[in-house]
């Protein structure tokens, strides 16, 4: 008998959005916290359903509550959030959960740090009022959990326990262990200042500066090598540097400083090069004990002295008045001899446990709610979206204008490019965000050395970003760039040149330009026909052309249709314009402050562009209002934004009608997959 063909409905379902809401600065204790909340989430996704999930990090600083909105369920991922005094966070948490309440979206907050009550005080009382909302439906708890049930909570409805740091699953979450046979002590350094902002006066700078001096002089006489490290901040590591030259040892800082990190696995295998750690620091402590790395804690703040009590080890976190060197580093060696004992099982539990309940609950509970979903048509986002400076990166390092941003940000969909151009010494065309204290402090020389005119080209491609990122030139962005595709657009900063600066980089350009348009791009030649994509540049290969990849033949269609320049005064124009550069202009519109100082009306950057056939202007976030809107569109004029770094602002600019949106950490790909893409074809 013949079978019947099996009936199959097509199903629309809707994504379960997760996000994951996490602190982005550059001290990467908060980053190695996100980094193993996010892998503990994604093994919460159920088995058979987890490619219906998605997982979207998100910074608390950013309150972009569109983005909120659109999610299904919000998980904190830990870190002190629950505090008033310090930071902003009585601001954040507070807006954050108002959304989620008025939008029907659970929240659960994740190993968080809970950091005193004040009944009297307005900052504390908002915070506890938020956190009793029905959309709160759990709460674990890293350290003060009494304080927690005591006074935060009052409705009941929440669940709470406590637990451990997330930063204890490190190992499993970077795949990186303690380096055998170690022989170094680490001394993680903090801000000179931070033992005196949270209340203990008699820990000075110059009581540290003695202290650590103390300590460098009786692990050198007990015949241990020794190493300053710092978690990331540069704050952290100018006071590392201010200690080496306390001590006279100056001119030994490559040695005796550790690299200041920019990731959060960079921090981990500086860590793991350890036998010991003396740190103040409570992430360099914690990843230390997640990699059975004996620690001893500096206490600035009673955080570190519950995670000294969950870890059964409290003789290894010292107070103020036991702030003597003999004693830290006696502690050490007792703490060396006797080992770490490993985190048991009910406290990793404690941490896994929740999250896994709390995302199968409630993500079961958003699947079968939003079983259908009937999508609007979807936006172009890679037509909309601009990668300033090239594209930052991890949500914290931006206007590097370097490959590494590039590589990252053609990845992730972009198709138009911005970056900062500026002449050399050596009269070459450098991809650098000026010649400024700030840009020579982003390298890593002393400012001092060079003046604004710059460097030679060949001494900027030596240099770093952050001491980590690679620096590039015009001509290796020109062959690098064209791994986004035959519809790439790069605009060109120049920033303000004078009259002469101007004719050179016009001279640059256009010699380049013709090298471009007319065959192969010249650098091609040099950089060896790589076909595809070759990923980042490593860190240490900066400067290195060869490993740049070049994609195969030449620019396609005429070169005019994939170059920009942004422009801000009357004379570059006329001279670009008269150079028969293949590039469309775009013309800046100042903030109207500014051009009400210069007694500068739209009405005379309207003429002035249709005089030199200008289609495109460029603005800052500050110029954008109604009026600017309306006066665009009366002249048929083309707006390039700068910068927005969240979704509530860039909706906002696409609905007054802006047609391009420079960010530094939004994509295509990410909107894309947030938001178009939630939607997949299932068979039955």
């Amino acid at each position: 008998m013949k079978l019947k063909r099996p009936y199959r409905k097509i199903v629309n379902r809707k994504k379960v959005i997760v996000l994951l809401v996490e602190i982005i600065n550059r001290n990467l204790g908060d980053e190695v916290i996100a980094d193993n909340a996010a892998y503990l989430a994604q093994r919460a996704f159920p088995l058979l359903a987890g490619r219906h999930y998605v997982l979207q990090r998100y910074s608390i600083q950013s309150e972009d509550f569109e983005m909120v909105k659109a999610a299904d369920m919000v998980i904190f991922d830990g870190g002190g959030l629950i505090k008033y005094k310090q930071e902003s966070f009585h601001t954040y948490v507070p807006d954050l959960l108002d959304c989620a309440q008025e939008n029907g979206i659970p929240v659960y907050f994740h190993c968080v740090g809970v950091e005193g009550y004040d009944a009297g005080d307005t900052r504390c009382q908002r915070l506890a009022q938020t956190l009793n909302y029905s959309c709160v439906k759990g709460v674990t708890v890293r350290d003060d959990l009494e304080t927690l049930r005591s006074s935060y909570l009052h409705s009941g409805q929440a669940f709470t326990a406590a637990s451990v740091d997330t930063a204890i699953f490190t190992p499993q979450v970077y795949g990186i262990a303690k380096a055998p046979g170690a022989q170094t002590i680490g001394l993680g350094i903090v801000r000179s200042r931070i033992f005196e902002d949270y209340g203990i006066a008699e820990v000075t700078r110059e009581f540290q500066l003695e202290m650590w001096g103390g300590v460098i002089k009786e692990l050198e006489a007990r015949g241990y090598q020794w190493k300053l490290f710092v978690n990331g901040l540069r704050s952290d590591y100018d006071f590392a540097v201010e200690i080496l030259n306390y001590i006279g040892r100056a001119q030994e800082e490559e040695a005796l400083v550790a690299p200041r990190p920019v990731e959060s696995r960079e921090l981990v295998e500086t860590i793991a090069s350890f036998a010991g750690v003396i740190a103040c620091r409570m992430h360099a402590n914690i990843i230390a004990y997640a990699l059975g790395i004996p620690s001893i804690g500096l206490v600035w703040n009673e955080k570190m002295v519950f995670w000294a009590e969950r870890i059964g080890y409290p003789q290894r976190f010292l107070r103020s008045g036991q702030f003597e060197p003999s004693l830290i580093v006696q502690r050490l060696e007792e703490s060396m001899a006797q080992g770490v004992k490993p985190c048991s099982y009910a406290w990793k539990k404690s941490v896994a446990k929740p999250l896994k309940h709390f995302v199968r609950t409630y993500g079961a509970a958003a699947w079968k709610q939003k079983k259908r979903a009937y999508l609007p048509k979807p936006m172009d986002w890679a037509g909309k979206l601009v990668a300033t400076a090239l594209g930052g990166t991890r949500m914290r390092y931006a206007g590097m204008n370097g490959p590494d941003g590039l590589h990252q940000a053609i990845r992730n969909g972009f198709c138009i490019f911005e970056a900062d151009v500026r002449l050399t010494l050596d009269h070459k065309l450098a991809c650098v965000n000026g010649w400024s204290k700030a840009s020579y402090e982003k390298l890593c020389v002393d400012p001092q050395a060079y003046d604004s005119k710059g460097m030679d080209l060949e001494d900027f491609l030596k240099c770093r970003m952050y001491g980590h990122f690679a620096t590039m030139d015009l001509e290796q962005l020109f062959s690098a760039i064209q791994q986004a595709g035959d519809k790439w657009k790069l605009i060109l900063d120049v920033g303000k040149p004078n009259k002469a600066t101007m004719e050179v980089m016009i001279s640059c350009l256009k010699e380049l330009c013709q090298t471009v348009g007319s065959q192969c791009p010249a650098a091609a030649g040099a950089l060896g026909k790589q076909g595809g994509d070759t990923g980042p540049v490593p860190a240490g290969e900066a400067g290195n052309a060869a490993k740049l990849p070049v994609r195969d033949g030449p620019v396609l269609g005429p070169l005019k249709e994939h170059l920009f320049i942004r422009l801000q005064g009357k004379q570059e124009v006329e001279a670009v314009k008269a150079s028969g550069l293949p590039v469309q202009v775009m013309y800046y519109i100042p903030p109207k402050l500014k051009r009400d100082e210069k007694k500068l009306t739209l009405a005379d950057i309207g003429k002035f562009c249709k005089k030199q056939g200008i289609t495109w202007v460029s603005m800052p976030k500050e110029a954008l209002d109604e009026a600017v809107m309306a006066f665009v569109k009366k002249e048929k004029l083309k707006v390039c934004l700068f910068s927005y770094n969240n979704y509530t602002d860039v909706l906002e600019a696409l609905r007054m009608g802006v047609d391009w949106i420079a960010t530094s950490y939004l994509s295509p790909e990410g909107l894309a997959a947030w938001y178009e893409r939630a939607c997949t074809v299932v068979f039955r």
